[in-house]
């Protein structure tokens, strides 16, 4: 899987943002004409946001993934569960949990040259169960170990069953989605294309100083205002569409997304998003934009604020002169401010707070919200910074949701080009009541071989011969370890056996 990474470059340019210099002039804004400066700013954050991927797995033969999940539930949460379900007539149901203390998943995932595999491990409390399965578009094999230790190859076809899904179409389709995907070169490359068409019509530069202020703290900018008018606005977009309608890299995603989406059955061609489709609408605007012109969009300006590092700490975009979208991030000392607006369909929405830093690591309170109207405070605790700008994305995020204010919910995150760890907790009055941590690392792919040790089912016989032979007592077994009530574990040992029962008939 050849990794995109637009996420890390983002958060680079947003950490670019928070590395503040302090107040002052850069030496470099005075020694250039404002579009010479435009150009190597605009320049130089690009190229900081584009090292943020470099350290990136591309894949050019798929990916190799592991993968842990589990859910944690506590005394307080189970308590909590046991209240509610009172109040709603459900006590003495399975709402009672004081058995269940964590259920989990984990394994690996592999996708590789039109083949795939998975090895999972499925566990509630200390019960635990496997199942392994490696498949490519003509055979599928699969075993539960715990009951059969030799794998049941069937045709991929037979997975589809009635739903008909060709499950070998798949894997096919899917293989050739992931390799489709631009690698971290094709990124950059496409990156640097259309700034550079951009860069060649943003000309008409003005100059100017501004003290900032946001969330109390004041700063002192270099803005840069880009003006786009009328021909040089219309031929400058023109250029970025013909680019666009005209990229094979973009063709290529596209037809290949499209047709991992058919073979899954839950594409419409009529109404789904197809690369000809995306080619009709951008010739269509170009005809359009050469008998209308650009309306609105034929006076736009940007006003972009720059620190005495010569770091883009924000933009403002401007249509006749209305701003409709910004943000701005200030800092003074160990305090800083962050703002972001933009109307959408004719609202304003916003997310500004405040905070400070502790060396590159940074904690602030933020409010959402509609116009005047808050919908949602936030505190934003240690967002890294420097690590941002490498593509590494950690920090925690906490907020209380209105309508259960009494509950806090704290997500931890640790994002990074090829391991993420998270951890989901709610709690009440700093006690946890259940947790959700996840964790995934991916490597390069390795060649993926169906099993040798199998047992070959082209039909209805043989797949049954397989299910007779399957230890079932075994599956009993781990359902004791579970811990469930009796009462629900004879229901389920009971239903095991009656399956078993039948299949041995």
């Amino acid at each position: 899987m050849k990794k995109i990474e637009v996420a890390g470059v983002a958060f680079a340019l947003f950490a670019s943002g928070l590395l503040l210099a302090g107040c002052g002039k850069s030496s470099k804004a005075n020694k250039m004409e404002p579009a010479e400066y435009y150009s190597y700013i605009e320049n130089k954050s690009i190229e900081e946001g584009l090292k943020s991927t470099k350290s990136s797995i591309s894949y050019e033969d798929g990916f190799d993934g592991n993968f842990d999940m589990k859910l944690s539930l506590f005394k307080e949460g189970k308590e909590l569960i046991k209240t509610y379900a009172g109040a709603m007539a459900a006590s003495g149901s399975m709402s009672d949990l004081d058995w269940l203390d964590s259920i989990s998943l984990n394994g690996n995932i592999a996708v590789n040259k039109g083949a795939m595999s998975a090895k999972m491990t499925g566990g509630v409390n200390n019960a635990k169960i496997n199942l392994d399965a490696v498949m490519n578009d003509e055979s599928a094999c699969l075993r539960v170990p715990e009951l059969n230790k030799s794998f049941i190859s069937l045709p991929s076809s037979f997975l589809g069953g009635m739903s008909g899904l060709d499950v070998g179409a798949i894997v096919k389709s899917y293989t050739e989605y992931l390799t489709a995907i631009p690698s971290n070169a094709e990124i950059a490359s496409e990156v640097n294309k259309y700034k550079n068409a951009y860069l060649k019509y943003a000309t008409d530069v003005s100059k100017s100083t501004s003290n900032v202020t946001k969330g109390g703290n004041s700063q002192e900018f270099t803005v840069l205002t880009v003006n786009f008018e009328g021909d040089n606005a219309k031929n400058m977009v023109k250029e970025i569409l013909t680019l666009a309608k005209d990229d094979e890299c973009i063709k290529n995603f596209l037809q290949s997304m499209e047709n991992f989406q058919r073979t899954v059955n839950s594409y419409n061609s009529n109404n789904g998003f197809t690369y000809s489709k995306f080619a009709e609408t951008v010739e269509s605007l170009l005809d359009d934009i050469d008998e209308y012109g650009l309306g609105e969009f034929s006076n736009f300006k940007m006003d972009v604020f720059v620190n005495a590092k010569d770091e883009i700490c924000g933009r403002a975009f401007k249509l006749e002169d209305t701003e409709m979208a910004s943000y701005v991030i200030t800092r003074d000392g160990k305090k800083f401010g962050f703002d972001l607006s933009a109307i959408i369909g004719g609202n304003s929405f916003s997310v500004a707070g405040d905070g400070t830093c502790k060396g590159n690591l940074y904690t602030g309170e933020y409010t959402i919200s509609e116009g005047s109207n808050e919908l949602q405070k936030f505190t934003l605790e240690n967002f890294d910074a420097a690590a941002a700008k490498k593509g590494v994305v950690k920090g925690t995020l906490k907020f209380n949701p209105p309508q259960f204010a009494a509950y806090q919910v704290a997500f931890d995150f640790d994002y990074g080009n090829s391991a993420a760890k998270y951890a989901l907790s709610i709690l009440q009055d700093s006690k946890k009541l259940a947790t959700l941590d996840y964790n995934t690392k991916i490597s390069k792919g390795s060649a993926i071989k169906l099993p040798s040790d199998v047992v070959k089912a082209e039909g209805e016989e043989e797949i049954m011969n397989y299910v007779k032979a399957l230890k079932f007592g075994e599956l009993n077994k781990i359902v004791k370890k579970v811990g469930l009530p009796k009462e629900y574990e004879d229901q389920v040992t009971g239903a095991v056996d009656g399956l078993s029962k039948q299949f041995a008939e």
